[in-house]
């Protein structure tokens, strides 16, 4: 790909989606457009990209950002900080809400990987806490891996990679030859796209907010928009759940978050902090 193209793509990405395109590897970004090509009937990636740039823009900017800034991740990432959402904060939250149900939200589920992990660890905090009820929300701003993600069908490579033979065999059954969740882990999710840059809020709000590994992928001027919006959508005492790569420390998220004592990688809203008016 010339540089010229791999600049137009990432202007894209970042207008539309706020993401920061690797061109590091432009042989990666070709093979994953050439995907998009047979999928909306082009002969070539230089096809796509000539009606990329004309007529056919506004319907080929979504499947192209999709097709090239794939969110990834495998199952039960970062079990520590999963560990303490489901033996502290979970029981700490429902409690608080007075057994009312605690509403998680994934706001970047991929291909279904981490709204399933946290289906899971609500079910195991549950059977250590019987009164314990939890909702689990899932977002993406891709619609393909909404679609598949609500399937719950994945490679034998996939769920090997962080699910222990136990809970494979308790939470997903052998499809031929791949893997689908169970039926009561499928039905603890529900689905929805969203982009975390331009949609608002609205009124919904959430005791936890997951959203692991996007401040990374986002371009630096656009996180502390992407921050205010999650912000905002934390209930009074809820948290923010963030991974453990860049733009996700106390000082990324400072001064709408604070790091909560004793946690890690989790943050509760700032009492002090007021967004201007």
């Amino acid at each position: 790909m010339t540089p010229r193209e791999l600049e137009l793509l990432a202007r894209l990405c970042l207008m539309r989606a706020g993401r920061r395109l690797d061109t590091s590897s432009p042989e990666r970004v070709a093979a994953r457009l050439n995907a998009v090509a047979r999928r909306e009937g082009y002969a070539s990636v230089a096809d796509l990209l000539i009606a990329l740039r004309t007529n056919e823009a506004e319907r080929l900017a979504w499947p192209v950002i999709e097709g090239i800034t794939t969110f990834e991740r495998g199952f039960m990432e970062d079990p520590d900080i999963l560990d303490q959402l489901g033996r502290k904060v979970l029981p700490a939250l429902s409690i608080a809400r007075g057994g009312a149900p605690v509403r998680i939200w994934c706001a970047a589920s991929g291909a279904g990987q981490e709204p399933y992990s946290l289906a899971i660890t609500a079910l195991e905090a549950q059977a250590r806490n019987p009164d314990l009820k939890v909702e689990v929300y899932a977002s993406d701003i891709s619609v393909r891996a909404l679609e598949r993600a609500r399937t719950g069908v994945f490679s034998h490579f996939e769920v090997q990679k962080g699910l222990q033979a136990r809970r494979l065999v308790d939470h997903f059954h052998l499809r031929e030859d791949t893997w689908q969740a169970s039926s009561e882990l499928r039905d603890m999710v529900r689905w929805r796209r969203v982009n975390l840059l331009s949609d608002p809020p609205g009124a919904a709000r959430f005791d936890v907010v997951v959203c692991r590994g996007v401040l990374p992928l986002t371009a630096p001027q656009m996180r502390p928009g992407l921050v205010l919006n999650l912000a905002a959508a934390l209930s009074p005492g809820g948290v923010l759940v963030l991974g453990q790569g860049e733009g996700e420390t106390e000082g990324d998220v400072a001064p709408a978050l604070k790091a909560m004592a004793g946690m890690k990688a989790i943050y509760a809203r700032n009492p002090a902090f007021r967004v201007a008016a």
